[in-house]
């Protein structure tokens, strides 16, 4: 019976994506079969995939080319490389466990055959993993100094970013339909607008990406969110195992901005705002209350429930025979989710009614005070940002010149942040929103007309501006009572 073995081929980068390396790497491997008289039973084939220290992104084909291993599925695994099956010394532990347990033998075409039943075998195999990851890290850390400098210098890398098209020596230059685009967005966000209501508006449209998709909510956000709208290039550093580590350093990009840096860090906090976190979604939100009312028990949101109908089946006669089955209808409710508690339920209808009565009667009384802005209180927010902002980008020069450490850089980032966010809360609620300047000066019919006819983002968002905060608390065994209860439901203005 003749030996069989299974081929395994990886690169770690196909720029092209035409597989043309491990192809390469295939062909050698047969040849190496043939010479052998070995009967090839499987190719296994990871492209564009790293087998670094550094690599965190899975190796499907590896993992399914040890598991038919410990099945029997063949005796033999030839590589072109000992690198091409790992760069890890961790890795290569498993494969000598392997060879102990099942008996499977590693060959390869160019690095020799390293016997792993031998002492002397499984020292070379070690020296030559420990070769092998020392490259990988080398690489690593010269690509890292390469985007370092990349960063520094301004210079763009990467795709075509949405607003802006390459001149020929890749540089950018404004794109100014795409660019008229991206400050509509802009003005958008900063209105109140969600992310999903302009996403749908964009397909509607017939906007494309830059690369020519529909868009979705999560790359519309992430686009809103780049540094290099203001003209400005930003990298975070990467450790030796590709995680993001330190402070995110800005420098002058080689391009026009399209907004400026006042207006990107507003997108900024808008968008990145505790309260709006779970508002990216993809669709429109149904319910008033999920996410903005409270639990009166352990504080934390409470979510709204779909109306359901349980059938009841009717109970057993002496005859053998049911009796009518009973339908009983659970209508739309707010009810705690959070495990451990679950001890909130109110119907929706009832306490929707409540708090929007508790809205258009504070908007028909102060209106105008809560939702003109306070011009003095934004601009002292501005400057306490400027000034706590101005103290990272200190701190972060220092870094770069060798004077702080990394955990100096990260400690004052952690004191800092905190002071930014509640500056950037103060500024947002100083500000005049001018998607609800409508509602600042109407008298009470027509904010009931208005209420009725705007959607639940526009309603949660009046709710927040105003600094309402709803909390619904437990009424009795099962919330049973007679009727609802509006004392069960407190309603606190900001």
């Amino acid at each position: 019976m003749s030996t069989r073995a299974a081929i395994y081929a990886r690169i770690s980068r196909d720029a092209e994506d035409e597989g043309l390396g491990v192809a390469r790497q295939v062909q050698d491997c047969e040849r190496r079969a043939a010479r052998d008289a070995f009967t090839v039973v499987d190719t296994y084939i990871d492209n564009d995939i790293s087998a670094s220290t550094g690599s965190r992104k899975p190796r499907p084909e590896y993992d399914r080319l040890l598991a038919d291993a410990r099945a029997g599925r063949f005796d033999v695994v030839l590589a072109y490389s000992n690198s091409r099956l790992t760069r890890r010394p961790r890795e290569l532990e498993d494969i000598i466990d392997h060879h102990d347990r099942h008996g499977t033998r590693f060959l390869t075409v160019v690095s020799g055959d390293d016997d792993l039943s031998t002492a002397d075998g499984r020292m070379t195999a070690r020296i030559k993993a420990s070769v092998d990851a020392a490259e990988a890290e080398r690489t690593s850390e010269r690509l890292r100094r390469k985007h370092q400098q990349l960063a520094e210098s301004g210079r763009h890398i990467g795709p075509r970013p949405f607003g802006w098209d390459f001149n020929d020596d890749r540089t950018l230059r404004i794109n100014q339909a795409e660019a008229a685009v991206l400050r509509d967005c802009v003005q958008r966000v900063l209105a109140g607008e969600g992310i999903w209501k302009i996403t749908k508006d964009l397909n509607a449209r017939g906007v494309p990406t830059s690369t020519g998709k529909t868009w979705a909510t999560q790359v519309l956000r992430r686009v809103l969110l780049r540094w290099r709208n203001c003209g400005l290039r930003s990298h975070q550093p990467l450790d030796k195992d590709g995680r993001r580590t330190g402070p995110v350093a800005l420098s002058p990009g080689q391009w026009e901005p399209i907004i400026d840096r006042e207006t990107h860090e507003r997108v900024v906090a808008t968008l990145t705002a505790p309260e709006r976190r779970t508002n990216n979604r993809g669709t429109e939100p149904k319910y008033l209350l999920t996410s903005v009312a409270y639990c009166g028990e352990c504080g934390g949101h409470v979510v709204g429930t779909n109306e359901f109908t349980y059938e009841v089946k009717g109970g057993l006669r002496k005859d053998g025979t049911r009796g009518p089955s009973r339908a009983r209808t659970y209508p739309h409710a707010y009810k705690c989710p959070t495990a451990g508690c679950m001890k909130v339920q109110r119907t929706m209808a009832d306490v929707d009614e409540h708090v929007t009565t508790f809205v258009l009667a504070l908007l028909a009384r102060d209106g105008v005070r809560l939702l003109g802005g306070d011009p003095v209180a934004a601009e002292q927010a501005r400057e306490r940002i400027a000034a706590l902002k101005a103290q990272l980008d200190l701190a972060v020069d220092r870094y770069a010149d060798g004077e702080w450490t990394d955990e100096q850089v990260t400690r004052l980032n952690a004191r800092l942040r905190p002071q930014i966010e509640a500056e950037e809360a103060r500024l947002r609620q100083a500000q005049p929103d001018s998607a609800l300047a409508d509602w600042a000066d109407a008298d009470a019919d027509v904010l009931r007309e208005r209420w009725t006819a705007a959607d639940v983002e526009t309603r949660k968002a009046l709710i927040r501006r105003l600094g309402v905060k709803v909390t619904i608390h437990r009424v009795g065994p099962g919330n049973a009572g007679d009727g609802y209860d509006p004392s069960s439901v407190s309603i606190v203005p900001a």
